[in-house]
């Protein structure tokens, strides 16, 4: 007995409270109410409810492909390039001779900088290398054992990454799928290294492993090999280089690292005139691509939300005819025009968190399918990888499903101006 006096109180408390807000009331009545099934109205407001579902899965999967597709250049591009270069200022292009001097001290204060990833030096110097039935120009890398080798052994094929740890300079080298194909090598295979200058010189290289990015502009180029060859070709000291590439946590702070490294270099008198060189500055073409697939994202989001917020105007003047008669009846009963306005600015809404839901279900649940699938493949050569790439970052899910909600209600604040033409004799009589 005392049970069911609890559970009564608790429902008289919770009646009392929606009552309160009458229009949030009867709009979950709607919502929830079984008497809606037959409607004229209901197919109509399921295709609405399914255009909003529709539309947030694909704005969704719009922006984790972009972002993905972002992220997976800018990883291959400092991957080859870092983030952040140190080179003589009369540094023209990425593959230049110049050199400059560099000391520990400076590497180690580079290495303490906060956000720093890591710091190392490297020689790059062009060649020509030469099998038995082709040549190709590249461009020879040169690292030592202090080098981040992740990147590359992520997309190792065949072999292993060189080891540059040794007492003297290694005769190993690591070239790309395309280079190997090209000159026809595999892993143990020897290759002839012509380097053109003054005068001539010749090396012989091993094949220790070779890999494959996907990223065919830099994979037909470059060459990983001992930096100590490279230096000793251009008569360099130990401690001549041509440039510190510095990789960085987060490259949203690529700006502000910059001119903090740069201040730490001495004057340029004393290091040979040397300064910094972000990975935008270094690949401007690559990135300024990249933004214009923000605005194709912009263009997208645009249109989808106007589709489905147009689907649900119309969706929502159906119901408000479709409802005809019970507007009439409580406008009868007293209830003003702008209390019956958010009873269906409610209503709809309800119905858009409902399309909400589903699509981030959907959407989601296919950007995980893909994520660890990776089931829908690309063309390396065009789209430099070969699989659609994924980023999922749940602040961007929070705003766009805000801002379809927000701008998607704002549209139906038009229709529901109807209700307020509606009589309540006229209304009554609507059949």
């Amino acid at each position: 007995m005392d049970g069911r006096i609890i559970y009564f109180n608790n429902f008289a408390l919770k009646l009392k409270i929606d009552l309160l807000n009458l229009e949030l009331f009867i709009a979950k009545r709607m919502l929830r109410g079984k008497h809606s099934k037959g409607a004229v109205s209901v197919p109509i407001v399921k295709i609405a409810v399914t255009g909003i579902a529709v539309g947030i899965t694909v704005m969704l999967l719009s922006v984790f492909i972009i972002m993905g597709f972002k992220r997976e250049i800018t990883d291959k591009l400092s991957g080859f390039m870092a983030h952040l270069d140190v080179t003589s200022s009369s540094v023209n292009s990425l593959y230049s001779g110049a050199g400059f001097l560099f000391s520990d001290t400076l590497l180690q204060e580079i290495r303490k900088e906060e956000g720093v990833k890591q710091a190392y030096v490297y020689v790059n110097k062009p060649a020509i290398l030469k099998s038995e039935r082709e040549i190709q120009g590249v461009v020879l890398k040169g690292v030592d054992s202090l080098f981040d080798a992740t990147f590359f052994k992520k997309h190792l094929c065949e072999g292993v990454f060189p080891d540059f740890s040794t007492s003297v300079a290694s005769n190993d080298i690591l070239l790309s799928a395309s280079i190997a194909a090209l000159l026809g090598v595999e892993c143990g295979g020897k290759v002839n290294a012509h380097f053109v200058q003054d005068p001539p010189r010749v090396r012989v290289f091993t094949v220790k492993g070779i890999y494959d990015t996907g990223f065919k502009e830099y994979d037909d180029v470059t060459v990983v090999c001992d930096r100590r060859h490279l230096q000793r070709l251009n008569g360099w000291s130990w401690n001549e280089v041509s440039g510190v590439a510095v990789e960085l946590y987060q490259l949203e702070r690529l700006n502000e690292k910059a001119e903090k490294i740069d201040n730490l270099l001495p004057s340029n008198k004393e290091c040979g005139g040397c300064g910094v060189r972000t990975l935008y500055q270094t690949a401007p073409q690559i990135f300024d691509w990249l933004e214009m697939l923000n605005m194709n994202v912009v263009v997208i989001l645009t249109l989808i939300i106007l589709v489905a917020g147009f689907n649900m105007v119309s969706g929502l003047l159906i119901f408000i005819l479709d409802k005809t008669a019970m507007i009439g009846i409580l406008k009868a009963l007293g209830v003003q025009n702008f209390s019956l306005r958010k009873v269906f600015l409610y209503v709809a809404a309800g119905m858009i968190v409902r399309g909400l839901l589903w699509g981030n279900v959907l959407a989601l649940g296919l950007a995980f399918l893909q994520y660890y699938g990776r089931f829908v493949k690309l063309d390396a050569t065009v789209y430099y990888m070969d699989t659609v790439p994924i980023d999922i970052h749940v602040g961007y899910v929070v705003l766009l499903n805000v801002g379809v909600l927000f701008v998607s209600v704002l549209m139906l604040v038009i229709p529901t101006l109807l209700i307020s033409r509606i009589t309540p004799i006229k209304a009554i009589r609507f059949e």
